[in-house]
């Protein structure tokens, strides 16, 4: 697998150093591949492909490619995971959960290489800002201290690589700690990178402000759809001066970043095909609609799939060869309730994430320290066992502040982002 992972780290290198026009070959290579894969080995494809007539269709074209129909988080949802997959479930199988930041969660599965390949993207992206294996970092994340990660386990980092020769040190910070413990943390710590979500990171860097203090990380990494202008000078005053914008998604990992700026993004152009269709103005540029197939992962082909995200158009040609636009995301708003104790969207998620008794959910602040927890549930389901499950969640990390749940039948999503917010303040109209 280490050996797979190196090669394919090495791959990363010469596309981004290869030409446009070979960039497209391979890809177009790389796409028929795949394409011709899903419909012999996968149910789904195999049905979707002949209702809509492509079954017979050779790829010799990108042109080719706009004749694959496009598929949808609401199309693969309405179809079992097994009849989407082209292999069966078994122990080398990983399945992971969307957000559901436009609607309800739903699977996707990866084996083991096509998963890792993720963090072979963002070291990367890492290394093109100055980092290497040596440099410690931070992560603030949804996990626990001491937890460790299955690619740790599987290649032998922790044990060998980190513990005996010091490359890729990093020490885990809880994204529930109080805002006060993490800024001690990091002062002691003194890392060389910190990595983080924009919300996280803006709660940090306003408590800096607050009490006059910076830390000057030397990098700082970002994942998000949307960064806005006002939250890197934020952290630029207060945290670090150079910064990765990372993009992406459960669908496709690591599709592209940005290094100390938010305007573009380089793509992984070996690993996601990014189309950029139905361009149209939106306030004073043009905008279109991603849609994008991952070129890695066999095992669930996700092929001309439409992200539901939105961005800013930087050339006619549909298929981006190196980048892409400003994307225009959902930014969702910060609670804060307590001794310091935030509600993000990171955290929502932490708690809510295996909350399968619910459809979508969404927290309100109506009054200060007022939260509200709204809950799309099926016709058929017990309103009383999900209350009781949702308070259980909520209580494991914040059992002094009381939660009111209200039932909602539809969640309105942004005209702009096909989003909602998941997390909003002051919302008298709820």
């Amino acid at each position: 697998m280490l050996l797979a992972l190196a090669k394919y780290y090495l791959s990363l290198h010469y596309w981004s150093a290869a030409s446009v026009a070979s960039i497209k070959r391979m890809q177009l290579k790389k796409f028929r591949k795949l394409f011709d894969h899903a419909k012999r080995h996968s149910a789904f494809y195999r049905e979707f492909y002949g209702d809509h007539g492509v079954l017979d269709l050779k790829i010799e074209c990108l042109d080719d490619i706009g004749k694959v129909p496009i598929t949808s988080k609401a199309l693969l949802r309405s179809n079992s995971l097994r009849d989407v997959m082209t292999c069966d479930l078994d122990e080398r199988i990983r399945i992971h959960s969307t957000s559901g930041s436009s609607g309800e969660p739903f699977q996707i599965a990866y084996n083991h290489f096509e998963d890792y390949t993720a963090h072979a993207r963002v070291g990367r992206a890492l290394m093109a800002a100055g980092y290497h294996p040596l440099k410690k970092t931070v992560l603030l994340s949804r996990y626990e201290p001491g937890h460790s990660f299955e690619i740790e386990d599987d290649l032998a980092l922790n044990d060998f690589l980190q513990g005996k020769i010091g490359l890729f040190r990093r020490e885990l910070i809880s994204v529930f700690t109080p805002v006060e413990t993490i800024i001690r943390k990091l002062e002691e710590t003194k890392p060389f990178l910190l990595w983080s979500t924009p919300s996280i990171i803006e709660i940090i860097a306003l408590e800096l402000k607050k009490s006059g203090r910076k830390l000057d990380i030397p990098l700082l990494l970002l994942m998000a759809e949307n960064i806005s202008p006002a939250l890197i000078r934020l952290c630029r005053e207060r945290i670090a001066q150079k910064f990765i914008d990372l993009y992406g998604c459960m669908e496709s990992p690591s599709i592209g970043f940005g290094i100390d700026q938010i305007d573009t993004k380089s793509i992984f152009v070996n690993s996601t095909l990014v189309e950029v269709l139905n361009p149209r103005p939106i306030g004073d540029s043009v905008a279109g609609d991603v849609v994008i197939t991952n070129l890695i992962n066999h095992t669930m082909p996700l092929i001309r799939y439409d992200l539901g995200d939105c961005v800013q158009v930087l050339d006619p040609d549909p298929f981006p060869s190196k980048k892409i636009g400003r994307i225009c995301g959902r930014s969702d708003d910060i609670i804060y309730f307590g001794d310091h104790y935030t509600l993000t969207y990171h955290q929502a998620y932490q708690l809510f994430r295996a909350f399968h008794e619910c459809i979508q959910y969404k927290f309100i602040e109506r009054a200060a320290g007022k939260i509200v927890l709204q809950l799309k549930v099926d016709e058929a389901a017990d309103k009383k066992k999900v209350t009781l499950s949702a308070l259980q969640k909520w209580d494991e990390k914040y059992p002094d502040y009381p939660l009111v749940i209200e039932w909602k039948d539809e969640f309105a999503a942004d005209r702009k982002t096909g989003k909602f917010k998941v997390i909003e303040k002051f919302d008298q109209t709820a």
